[in-house]
């Protein structure tokens, strides 16, 4: 009689690759875990109209609290994420949800503006961490012929739980305040037992560390080796486009309901609606994207994609805007805009070889968070001046320059192997 075996054994993968229900398991898991997280992130842009006086603060304070915060997030990956490299990608997935979960839901108890401030702080240095590990797990695990379409789909993890805070927002800020929505931030804590019980680290990893260990090399990635010859230009076009596209997402997500309701004279839930409507529409264009990039190069889809979400956020500069103009705009946006992400992290990955790949992810991620704390600092400095149009136009501008930076990128032909496009020199030397 043979003993059981244990659950994590029942998901392991036969030699070479990861089973199919493994694959499943994993991609499910990143996709929960990103819309959680983001569901989170996004209550807070929404709530900003609620938080302001509640807390006993200006609408452009806490624009620049939303700023600071995000400039959290953006340090966090940039200098920590080099451990996911070091110490495996389970380690720092469940990190970052554990922090996230607990600091996030406490958002729910503050009573007073420090409080708030800390607990913010505490979860966008862990909120700063989920999408590189996530992102790296799955383009580790995912078959090559269908890389594109799982990344799209964990992607769209964000545009889901965007969507559902903004609707959820639109239903109870008007009627119970913006207390109940950070109850929800606590569900993350749900994934770590999961994640612990199953989850492990990729086979690349595992080979990259034995490889090191072999030969006896300290395995140790840092900033240096991402702007190496060979690596330089990637890491620059990767992390610029970041920066530049989320010129406009930190646009929709940190300053719009509040431009719409003070600016265009819209009303908090008409704002927070369009907010969650848009998130919806970039759910479905991520998993599409995806999907394209399996058959078309991920250069040029967000080329394309770039130059058409600038217009659509240019329309937001209109006097005097109506709310089917502001329909049109946040919609146009959330497909041309934040559709690009639906193979933007693929791109990324691509871009760095097994030993690099958690470390160059989060830098590049990492810059890209940089102007979701710009652009609430900008829409706090602007929101009140006599040209406060200037906040989408500046947005415009920097996802049209993201563009350009997008077509000097080097172009990876879809269907290919990780190891084919940018080859380990620890597995390969």
């Amino acid at each position: 009689m043979t003993s059981a075996r244990p659950r994590s054994a029942q998901l392991a993968p036969p030699a070479g690759r990861s089973s199919t229900g493994y694959v499943t398991f994993v991609v499910l898991l990143a996709f929960l875990a990103w819309a959680l997280v983001s569901m989170d992130n996004v209550m807070l842009g929404v709530a900003v109209p609620a938080l302001a006086p509640a807390l006993h603060l200006s609408l452009s304070t806490m624009e620049y609290l939303v700023g600071v915060f995000s400039f959290v997030t953006f340090a966090a990956p940039v200098l920590a994420g080099r451990l996911i490299d070091r110490i495996g990608r389970r380690a720092n997935f469940q990190l970052s949800l554990v922090g996230t979960g607990i600091f996030g839901g406490l958002t729910a108890l503050v009573a007073n503006a420090w409080q708030f401030i800390v607990v913010r702080l505490l979860v966008s240095t862990s909120y700063g961490l989920t999408e590189p590990v996530i992102n790296t797990l799955v383009a580790e695990e995912a078959p090559r012929h269908r890389r594109g379409v799982l990344m799209g789909f964990v992607q769209a993890g964000y545009p889901l739980g965007a969507g559902i805070a903004g609707t959820i927002a639109a239903v109870l800020l008007p009627t119970h305040g913006w207390r109940p929505l950070f109850y929800l931030a606590f569900a993350p804590l749900l994934l770590v037992l999961a994640a612990g019980w199953f989850l492990r680290d990729s086979a690349r990893f595992k080979q990259v560390k034995a490889a090191s260990e072999q030969r006896a090399i300290e395995h140790r990635p840092g900033w240096r080796k991402l702007f190496t010859p060979e690596q330089r230009r990637q890491t620059i076009v990767t992390s610029v486009f970041g920066f530049c596209i989320n010129g406009g997402i930190g646009l929709i997500i940190g300053v719009v309901t509040t431009y719409l309701v003070h600016v265009d004279h819209l009303s908090l839930g008409a704002a927070a609606f369009l907010f969650g409507l848009s998130n919806w529409v970039a759910l479905g264009s991520q998993i599409l994207v995806g999907w394209l990039a399996d058959y078309l190069p991920s250069k040029w889809l967000m080329t394309g994609y770039s130059v058409l979400a600038a217009a659509a956020l240019a329309l937001l500069a209109i006097p005097g805007l109506s709310f089917t103009t502001a329909t049109v705009s946040l919609v146009a946006f959330g497909f041309f805009g934040n559709g690009t992400f639906g193979c933007y992290t693929r791109y990324t990955t691509e871009s760095y070889p097994t030993e690099l790949r958690g470390t160059g992810t989060s830098f590049s991620l990492g810059c890209s968070f940089l102007t979701l704390s710009f652009m609430p600092i900008i829409g706090g400095a602007l929101i009140d001046s006599a040209m406060p149009t200037a906040i989408p136009l500046i947005s415009a501008a920097l996802v049209l320059i993201g563009a350009g930076v997008m077509a000097c990128g080097k172009s990876f032909a879809p269907r290919r192997d990780l190891d084919e496009l940018s080859p380990s020199k620890l597995l390969s030397d």
